[in-house]
């Protein structure tokens, strides 16, 4: 399978999955459903109602019956005040946010708008006339494609993991369910890659790090920052009078930079526009 077919394939998954979602929720409001690295993810609104794993078989159970349906992803067009109506009928406030925002300057990219005029209503001329949507069954989605033909075509998935989620990045801004999937063109390949994962889980650092007592970890400092055990410390140590004896043998030379940079910097690297709601 080439890589178009796979994004076509990953994207029309994570209609399927909020589709299933709307089923199980039907107060559910949705944000964004975009494809990533081996698969996507869609953002979801459910108020107080929190998705954890114990839900991911009746939502996969949801997916498959939506699959062998057999359902075609039609595709229709609305002028782009129509398509701000249906948000608000459907009390889709994060679509209808994106709708502005396309009616306003013609993009939903968030690096590319006023931050302080963001999901605002805009008046006057529309910078574009059409918004292009896709329906499969009951579900009907703001989104330029592309898609398979049905969804039978979608291949091999598997629901991983749900995460909070800011939306459109901003901590101002309400707090999302992120939930990811996998997505493979075989069983097979599918399989692999949950393999891949679990080998992975035992190479853990983090697994590893408490195991062996080399770091912990504190609310009062904040997740995701270590604090090193003299065992943990000896050990950096070690790995730190390692990289300047190979650093000195090839003949470079040490620097020390900021860890805290603008934007800009993340825009030039390019991890700004992978990762951006993260950072």
């Amino acid at each position: 399978m080439d890589e178009n077919q796979l994004y076509a394939m990953r994207h029309s998954l994570a209609h399927i999955t909020a589709t299933a979602v709307q089923h199980l929720w039907p107060e559910a409001k949705f944000g964004v459903g975009p494809v990533v690295e081996n698969g996507f993810y869609y953002d979801i609104d459910l108020g107080d109602t929190k998705i954890s794993e114990d839900h991911f078989g009746k939502i996969e159970k949801e997916m498959r019956k939506i699959i062998a349906q057999k359902q075609e992803f039609v595709r229709s067009e609305k002028a782009v005040d129509e398509a701000i109506s249906w948000a608000q009928e459907r009390k889709q406030p994060y679509k209808e946010e994106l709708l502005n925002d396309l009616k306003r300057a013609g993009t939903t990219v968030a690096k590319d708008l006023d931050t302080a005029e963001l999901g605002l209503a805009a008046d006057g001329d529309a910078a574009i006339d059409q918004v292009s949507f896709y329906q499969n069954g009951d579900f009907t989605d703001l989104c330029r494609g592309p898609h398979v033909e049905t969804t039978a075509e979608v291949g091999a998935f598997k629901l991983l993991r749900v995460a909070g989620a800011y939306w459109r990045g901003k901590e101002t801004n309400p707090q999302m369910q992120r939930l990811y999937g996998v997505a493979f063109a075989t069983e097979e390949e599918l399989a692999q890659y949950l393999q891949m994962l679990e080998e992975a889980k035992a190479r853990d650092h983090r697994k590893l790090g408490k195991e062996l007592d080399l770091f912990t970890f504190s609310d009062m400092v904040g997740s995701g920052l270590p604090l090193f055990t003299p065992r943990g410390t000896v050990l950096r140590e070690k790995l730190a009078d390692l990289s300047n004896q190979l650093r000195e043998a090839a003949g470079f030379q040490k620097v020390w930079i900021p860890h805290i940079t603008k934007r800009d910097l993340y825009e030039t690297s390019g991890h700004w526009a992978k990762f951006g709601d993260e950072l």
